[in-house]
């Protein structure tokens, strides 16, 4: 199915998806494209993401995803102001952790495997947690709304403002709470990018249908102070 036009658009993204590609891995579409069961489109411009915990995963995760990876890199805290703007809902949720990743800024280039800023939807909370240190697990969390029901739409902008600060911002109805970061010493002026979709936190399950199920209505990527 393909995505009407004027809706979401794929140009300049790639598509990680948990089928396995000739190595054993997640399998990777570029460019990005409507990839069923994994991506599919809606008559209303929509997509959804559908990431089973069972699912093939990258080298260095655990967990199976769908997810948009940009192809547009920028130096963390330093380039001009980058936002990620989404529109989404979660339809599912992994049994055990309840918990899926709806938006990153993910390391790129020399540090492509390691994770920084991540969006949690978790039962119902929106919380951000940012990787302080390339290695090593410290991080710190900046929760933004609780109570956010599933099959409900919500928003979220993740920044970086480009003068070492980052904002998080998410509405639901006439909800919104937002937090200001600073961006770590240890990301200042690393390659990162932008990741969008159904990273599912899921452990092992003996259901075929266990997993991340997500709906995401608008995905823009912004260059202007949000």
């Amino acid at each position: 199915m393909s995505v009407p036009p004027n809706r979401i658009s794929l140009r300049g993204w790639k598509l990680t998806i948990p089928e396995k590609d000739k190595s054993g891995h997640a399998a990777v579409i570029e460019p990005a494209a409507v990839a069923p069961p994994w991506l599919t489109g809606g008559p209303d411009g929509s997509l959804t993401f559908w990431a089973p915990v069972r699912g093939a995963t990258t080298p260095h995760s655990e967990h199976a995803r769908t997810e948009l990876d940009s192809s547009s890199n920028f130096s963390a805290g330093t380039s001009g102001p980058h936002t990620l703007k989404v529109a989404s809902a979660v339809l599912q949720v992994p049994t055990d952790t309840k918990d899926i990743i709806l938006g990153q800024i993910h390391g790129a280039g020399a540090i492509s495997s390691v994770p920084y800023v991540m969006l949690h939807y978790r039962a119902g909370t929106i919380e951000v947690v940012a990787r302080q240190l390339q290695g090593g697990s410290q991080t710190l969390s900046f929760p933004l709304l609780t109570g956010v029901p599933m099959n409900q739409r919500f928003d979220f902008t993740i920044s970086d403002m480009g003068n070492g600060t980052m904002v998080f911002r998410a509405t639901y109805g006439t909800d919104t709470k937002q937090a200001t970061a600073l961006v770590p010493q240890d990301f200042h002026d690393a390659a990162v990018r932008f990741q969008v979709g159904d990273y599912q936190q899921g452990h092992e399950s003996g259901d075929a249908e266990d997993g991340g199920r997500v709906t995401i209505y608008q995905i823009s990527e912004l260059t202007t102070t949000p």
